[in-house]
């Protein structure tokens, strides 16, 4: 789709657009109407009109990946459609329009009276599909030999015959019967300005549509190429990051390699998708989406974020977009939504009370109790095997790093084990360890019951967050009131 929409686009722009710059300059006896330039621009314009089908075909019909259409692709794709449509008719009802006919005999030819005149006019009706007025003009072969005569001394050296233009040769046959009113109405006129207007309008609004991207692409590939963002200047970073948003193609490759992507099926939330979660952070950089419910979306979206780097390694285009997701947290930090992750665990961190002074904040899940959901998985259950031998606690690398960790984390592995086995699941969240696991699995790989910590941990985290969606009106995701 795209390699066809770009490459079709760029051949009728050096091709026709800027024949004169370019075909001129090669050819010194190039027209337009010779072979094989003639050909050649329905086969860039067949070519456009190809991506364009392709692009609607995905995007109504063939939705193998998540496809959001906004009203800019809409506009872009309706802008290209036009230029090749009107393009291709436009050439069409040249090919029938006796007016235009007559205009190249009088500009071009040279015949002599009027039985050269009817005889070539007799060869262009027949073999160029030209519809003049009147009753047809006897066509014996004398005739057709005399007009093929006076086109090779007269037109042959700058008209080759349109059927090697297929596309527009197959559209003026389409139109022949319509061809004389076509012409009297001036229809070719008239899909000139059309044509011309589509392009100018195109060109006008080419960096407020996402096509801007054959601008920005290659030059977000050219700076890659040459800049190190370890030792760039900041403001030099935020200039590049601010072509990348402009330079995403939408092709979604990103998503279709997102380490979150499962997630998708669980939390149908649009934002966790890289390809979607980028048009997201255009949307705040531009400062046009401060909607509480929208910024609560950007920011699930942007805490699912694990940071993985795998939408950079396999965008095509070259865009850092971890970078672009961790400016995504600060802005919205700025908007009032700090990031998901630290929010939940202030929450429960703020209210541990190891002494019992307060009472507890019952945790549930969909109307069911925290210790029933912790103990629904295997992975959950498997706290109960624990007889603290403190294995898990001595190889953590988050307890190793504090002289004196009972203070800081709150609790330590084992003592979460041992917790959850007392039904004090809530409790266990407060403690700042369970937020702080690395996931580095030790814990669990130097288990001799078979504990599944690291796992247990998770599910803690996770059960915290669906509270969190379940106890809001928008699920719990803005920073602003639910979290």
């Amino acid at each position: 789709m795209h390699l066809s929409i770009t490459y079709g686009f760029l051949g009728l722009l050096l091709l026709h657009a800027l024949d004169r710059y370019t075909l001129q300059k090669l050819f010194t006896d190039y027209y337009s109407t010779l072979n094989p330039f003639f050909p050649l621009r329905n086969f860039f314009g067949a070519l456009m009109l190809l991506g364009i089908g392709i692009a609607a075909y995905r995007r109504w019909s063939d939705r193998v990946m998540r496809l959001t259409t906004r009203g800019k692709d809409i506009y872009a794709l309706v802008v290209l459609l036009t230029i090749g449509l009107s393009g291709f008719f436009l050439e069409a009802t040249k090919i029938v329009s006796y007016e235009r006919y007559q205009e190249m005999v009088r500009d071009y030819g040279s015949l002599a009276g009027e039985e050269e005149t009817q005889a070539l006019q007799v060869y262009w009706a027949r073999d160029f599909g030209v519809v003049f007025p009147g009753p047809p003009l006897p066509a014996d072969s004398a005739i057709l030999h005399k007009g093929r005569e006076l086109h090779v001394q007269n037109c042959a050296m700058c008209h080759s015959h349109p059927s090697s233009a297929l596309v527009s040769y197959g559209l003026s046959i389409a139109i022949q019967p319509g061809a004389l009113l076509l012409t009297q109405a001036r229809a070719d006129l008239i899909l000139w300005y059309l044509h011309v207007l589509a392009c100018f309008f195109g060109l006008a609004l080419l960096p407020f549509t996402k096509f801007f991207h054959i601008l920005t692409s290659p030059l977000v590939l050219l700076i890659n190429g040459v800049m190190d963002r370890r030792q760039a200047d900041p403001a030099n970073i935020a200039t590049v990051q601010a072509i990348e948003l402009d330079a995403c193609t939408h092709c979604a490759t990103c998503t279709q390699h997102c380490s979150v992507l499962p997630i998708y099926r669980l939390i149908p939330n649009a934002a966790i998708l890289p390809s979607e979660k980028l048009a997201a952070f255009r949307s705040i950089a531009q400062g046009r989406e401060t909607d509480v419910q929208a910024l609560a979306r950007f920011q699930e979206g942007a805490s699912i974020c694990t940071g993985c780097y795998r939408g950079t390694i396999f965008c095509p285009v070259g865009i850092v977009a971890q970078d672009l997701w961790f400016c995504m947290r600060e802005d919205l930090a700025h908007l009032g939504c700090p990031d998901l992750f630290v929010t939940t665990r202030d929450r429960f961190v703020g209210r541990f009370d190891w002494e019992r002074t307060k009472p507890l904040i019952p945790l549930t899940h969909q109307g069911k109790a925290f210790k029933e959901v912790i103990g629904h998985s295997w992975q959950g259950s498997t706290f109960s095997s624990c007889y603290t031998c403190m294995t898990c606690s001595n190889v953590c690398p988050v307890v190793r790093n504090y002289p004196d960790p009972i203070p800081v984390l709150g609790l330590l592995p084992h003592q979460i084990m041992y917790s959850l086995n007392f039904g004090l699941q809530e409790k266990t969240l407060g403690a700042r360890m369970v937020w702080d696991c690395l996931g580095c699995y030790q814990c669990q790989e130097g288990c001799p019951q078979g504990v599944r910590v690291a796992d247990i941990l998770f599910e803690l985290k996770n059960t915290a967050f669906r509270q969190g969606r379940d106890s809001s009106p928008e699920h719990g995701l803005s920073g602003r009131s639910a979290v």
